[in-house]
This record gives structure tokens, sequence and C-alpha cells, in this order.
């Protein structure tokens, strides 16, 4: 792999009532500097969108570093298929959110299981919690991710436009 042709993002997170929002530019996005692949944010607007054109490989990763240890998080991807996207009937996008030593996967078929809201967007996945701060190296960084490396399928038409970080509710 070239690494030259991946994205680096610039780790920015943005404060909101009780978390965190994370756009496109502070994410790491494999094959993001080939625009064959992906249309990544140009501007200087932290709320810009990045665009999956076609990929076989999809590895998006991030973190956050202002969150507090020992409290419990939400984190939920935002994203949106374009009416032209391809490749995700058959297929699910893992998402992952890691702290210390705890990790949590969660698999998901956009085009099956995800609720949609009135404009068109997914607010995915549910339950994607962790506590920060439970041992470990970088105990105090919440990493989070979305995948789709084992199909080999290509794939296409996916936007994603933050990841929402909030303190998790005690019920």
């Amino acid at each position: 792999m070239d690494s030259n042709s991946h994205y680096e993002g610039n780790h920015v997170s943005h404060e909101i009532e009780n978390g965190f929002e994370i756009y496109p530019s502070a994410l790491n996005i494999i094959w993001g500097k080939d625009a064959r692949y992906w249309k990544l944010p140009q501007g200087k607007e932290p709320g810009e969108a990045a665009e999956l054109v076609q990929v076989s490989w999809l590895e998006v990763t991030g973190y956050c570093d202002k969150v507090e240890a020992n409290v419990t998080y939400d984190v939920k991807f935002q994203l949106k298929l374009t009416p032209d996207a391809f490749g995700w009937n058959d297929i699910p996008i893992y998402f992952m959110v890691k702290s210390g030593s705890g990790s949590l996967w969660k698999k998901l078929n956009l085009t099956k299981d995800a609720p949609t809201n009135s404009d068109g967007t997914y607010v995915v996945p549910n339950n994607l919690t962790v506590t920060v701060g439970k041992g470990g190296n970088d105990e105090n960084k919440l990493y989070f991710g979305l995948y789709e490396v084992w199909s080999g399928k290509w794939k296409g038409g996916l936007v994603i436009q933050k990841v929402i970080i909030t303190k998790s509710v005690e019920d």
C-alpha cells in the first residue's frame, strides 16, 4: 500500500452540549487522498462531509482525546447513502469503539437494518458505548472506526457527515 494515498485527519474535536462532534477532516481515511476513491472536504469549514466514490477496502478511524476518565460515552456515526450508492445491499459495515483495554464492535447493514431520519441520514449504531479509563495504553482517548474490509466487493456512495460522542445517560 502506498501510504501517500491515505488521508490523515487533524484529530480536531468540537465541543457540543454533553460531548463532542468529530468531522471528516479529523478522520484517518484509507485511500482518502486518492480522488478516484474519495471526495474529501476541501474547505476550512468543519462540517463538510466526506463522500466515498468507490473502494473495496473501507477503513475510517479517529479518536477523541478530550474525553474524561471513568465516564461512559455513546458513539454514533452520522452517515448517508447517495441516490446512486452501490454495493451495500448484502454487505454490513462494522463499527468499533475502544478505550484502554475495552472495545466493542457492532455490525449493521445500512440498507436493511439502519433507521433513516427524515433527511435521509442514518445515525448509527445504537448502544455503541464505552467507559474511558479502564486501563491499557492511551486510556484517556476514545478510539472509533467504521470498516468493511472483508468482502472484497466494490462499494460507493457513502457520505460520512460526522461522529457524535456524548456522555451516556443513565436510565
